[in-house]
C-alpha cells in the first residue's frame, strides 16, 4: 500500500503544503490543493526512486532527503555571491488519527497552541487575528487568518489559511476531551500536546 509522507514547511518555505508517496522504491510528489476538499494533484514532471536519493530514516515516521542546491547572496547592487549547500527536507508518515469524537465535535472545541513558546488559543472556523489586524483586514477586504479541520483519508488536519491563501496542514494523531495532540512539526519535538480549554 503507497503511503503519505507530508512535507515538513520550515518558516523559509512559501506554497501549498506538498505530499509525496512511497511505493516501494518509487517516490511520487503531490501538490495538496483545495476545492471543496483538501486533495491530492500529481506532479507529473517530478517522480525518482528512493535507491537513488541521498535520504535518512530520523525514525520511523519521519523521512529526511538531503538535495544538493546553491545559496545566491546578494552582498550590495555590484556584489554577489554564490555557494554550493546540501538542504535538508523532512517528510512525516501520515497516519490515522485516533478519536473517539465526530468531527463537529472536534469542530467545537477550543484548544491552546504552544509552539516553542508561541502561545495561542484557537478555535475552529474562527478568525485568529487580533482586534486591531481585523479592522485593517476588512478596510482591505480581507478575511483574516484562520484555522479549519480538514480530512485527507483517515488523517485529520488542522488547516491554517490567511485570507484566503491554503498555507500549512499540521496532522492530528490524537484527540479527545482533554487533549489533541499535533505532530509534523519542523524540529524537535516532532509532536505536541494542546489541551482543551472548551
Amino acid at each position: 500500500m503507497k503511503e503519505n509522507w507530508l512535507f515538513i514547511k520550515t518558516p523559509d518555505h512559501y506554497g501549498n503544503p506538498q505530499i509525496i508517496q512511497l511505493d516501494e522504491d518509487i517516490i511520487d510528489y503531490f501538490d495538496v490543493e483545495k476545492s471543496d476538499e483538501i486533495c491530492l494533484v500529481k506532479n507529473e514532471n517530478r517522480n525518482e526512486k528512493l535507491s537513488e536519493t541521498e535520504h535518512k530514516f530520523i525514525n520511523q515516521n519521519r523521512i529526511r532527503f538531503f538535495r544538493k542546491g546553491k545559496i545566491h547572496r546578494v552582498l550590495d547592487d555590484e556584489k554577489s555571491i554564490t555557494e554550493d549547500c546540501i538542504f535538508e527536507n523532512d517528510y512525516e508518515k501520515l497516519n490515522a488519527t485516533e478519536t473517539e469524537l465526530t468531527e463537529t465535535e472536534i469542530q467545537n472545541l477550543k484548544f491552546e497552541l504552544n509552539w516553542r513558546g508561541e502561545k495561542i488559543d484557537a478555535s475552529f472556523n474562527e478568525i485568529l487575528d487580533s482586534p486591531a489586524i481585523q479592522e485593517l483586514n476588512k478596510r482591505m477586504n480581507k478575511q483574516g487568518s484562520k484555522i479549519l479541520l480538514e480530512k485527507l483519508n483517515e488523517t485529520l488536519f488542522l488547516s491554517f489559511y490567511t485570507d484566503i491563501y491554503f498555507e500549512k496542514l499540521i496532522p492530528i494523531k490524537y484527540v479527545d476531551r482533554q487533549k489533541m495532540i499535533l505532530y509534523g512539526f519542523p524540529k524537535e519535538p516532532y509532536e505536541i500536546n494542546c489541551p482543551i480549554i472548551r
